[in-house]
């Protein structure tokens, strides 16, 4: 039914920020698939949730679905989890993080903090974590391991209101590529996934406090469910996919910053990026405009 380039029978998967949005879709898709699969995050109530939902798709009386809750910005929360696995894992998923949009100007240092500590260390942590465990085990299985990171279309165009988010959103894309070639002895894969607009729990949040001059840059743009994002995801990992978008204007995007990262449809990118050079400054120009316009119509207010 799938393809070989991602077998999930019986295999063990284990997600980060599993408890709610695109974590927990993926976590229910991949169970439905007939893996086992273990989620991680810090609301007890919420990672049961998600359980009692694979429940509803269980395939077969020997999968396992259980949960684990970890602070996976404490390095040692991150090395437990695979302590307490009840074997050694075949697929990790590095879900967890959220966007808190705000001028930075605006937004205290502690706000800064929260954005690294959720969106980069959670990252690295779980995912060295999940390397030194996979690289220990003896992996009698031809097929590919694999380590996923879940960036963000904002790692390709960072811009006005997400100080706080994308730029480590562009440092889990360069760990990803790093721990690409790190992983190649082990026979562990990385993929690293930009999702675009997601309508969950976080983007609701994220809605509340973005500014308008953000909402202006981004443009309209119709947020998919985190059940249409997952199965996005799975269907391009069933494909062999390494970086992953989820609609057409992350593929444009990514070919902002090509660099030595894997390709989808080189060809094709490659030609957009040309393209992509000659417009871009054309496209800048419109950008720093909107932003220019903007604070003349809404003069900051200085304390």
């Amino acid at each position: 039914m799938f393809s070989n380039y991602f077998p999930v029978e019986n295999k063990l998967a284990v997600i980060s920020g599993g408890s709610q949005g695109v974590g927990a879709a993926i976590a229910k898709a991949l169970f439905a698939r007939g893996a086992h699969v273990v989620v991680v995050a810090r609301n007890v109530s919420k990672l049961q949730e998600t359980v009692n939902e694979m429940e509803s798709v269980r395939q077969n009386a020997d999968q396992k679905a259980y949960f684990i809750q970890a602070d996976l910005a404490i390095a040692e929360d991150s090395t437990r989890v695979f302590q307490e696995l009840h074997s050694e894992p075949d697929i990790v998923m590095c879900c967890a993080g959220g966007s808190f949009p705000g001028l930075l100007i605006d937004q205290t240092t502690e706000d800064l903090k929260k954005g690294v500590d959720m969106n980069y260390m959670t990252a690295l942590y779980f995912g060295h974590a999940a390397l030194k465990a996979m690289a220990r085990a003896k992996n009698t299985d031809t097929s590919s391991r694999h380590i996923m990171f879940f960036s963000s279309v904002v790692a390709f165009f960072p811009f006005i209101g997400y100080g706080q988010y994308a730029p480590l959103k562009a440092a889990v894309r360069s760990l990803a590529d790093i721990m690409r070639h790190e992983c190649i002895p082990y026979n562990i894969k990385v993929e690293c996934i930009f999702p675009g607009n997601t309508l969950s729990e976080g983007y609701l949040i994220e809605e509340e406090t973005k500014p308008a001059i953000t909402k202006i840059i981004e443009g309209p743009s119709s947020a998919i469910t985190s059940d249409e994002c997952a199965k996005l995801i799975l269907n391009k990992l069933d494909r062999g996919y390494e970086m992953i978008t989820t609609d057409f204007i992350g593929w444009v995007l990514n070919t902002l910053s090509l660099g030595a990262s894997p390709r989808t449809y080189n060809l094709f990118q490659t030609i957009v990026a040309i393209m992509i050079v000659i417009f871009g400054p054309v496209w800048n120009f419109f950008v720093n405009r909107d932003i220019q316009n903007y604070y003349k119509r809404n003069p900051y207010k200085r304390d």
